[in-house]
């Protein structure tokens, strides 16, 4: 089987079990894909999950919240997934719910050399307090703008104050080169 397709079906063996994972813990999967995520799909899935997201009945605040929750996350797999040898961004996105909050989990293609600086900076900022948080994304933001740099953590930085809670994450080794990143975002409804 061609390196493409070992990829792809390993990624969709992982997708099938964190699915199923959630079913385990007596969550409903709201919405689910899996494949690739073009700038279309990004943008009728940011407005089905907002239509959906109001349609329960949630709080407005919470509603925004996984909005923007959604929306770095979604942005995060376009500019920063990396392309597997056919082109395309191979990736997934899970968003489930209970009673007491949702869980969106995103999975995107990332290079083995930087598996474990991403794993240090979101072990770094799931320690901050709220107060280090907001000074942080502050600095960041300025120095964004000072050095035009793109990324440079800004997105895991917001997604980590808009949830309140730590991010969880998995790295899970595909081949020699790559490793998929699994984000994994808790946002309590209440």
């Amino acid at each position: 089987m061609p390196k493409t397709e070992t990829t792809t079906a390993a990624i969709r063996t992982i997708y099938q079990d964190e699915s199923d994972a959630v079913i385990e813990q007596d969550e409903a999967i709201l919405v689910s894909h899996f494949g690739t995520f073009s700038q279309n799909l990004v943008g009728s899935l940011s407005e089905g999950i907002e239509n959906l997201l109001v349609s329960i009945g949630d709080q407005r605040m919470v509603v925004k919240r996984m909005f923007s929750i959604l929306i770095e996350g979604l942005q995060n797999l376009r500019l920063h997934g990396e392309l597997d040898s056919s082109g395309g961004q191979t990736g997934f996105l899970l968003l489930s719910n209970n009673e007491r909050h949702y869980k969106l989990s995103l999975a995107n293609i990332i290079k083995c050399e930087v598996s474990s600086n991403v794993t240090e900076y979101i072990d770094l900022i799931n320690g901050y307090s709220t107060e280090e948080l907001k000074n942080v994304y502050s600095s960041v933001l300025s120095n964004e703008f000072l050095s035009n740099k793109d990324g440079a953590g800004l997105g895991l930085i917001t997604t980590r104050i808009k949830s309140g809670n730590p991010l969880g994450f998995k790295m899970i080794n595909l081949d020699e080169e790559t490793d998929l990143f699994i984000l994994q975002v808790l946002l309590d409804r209440q």
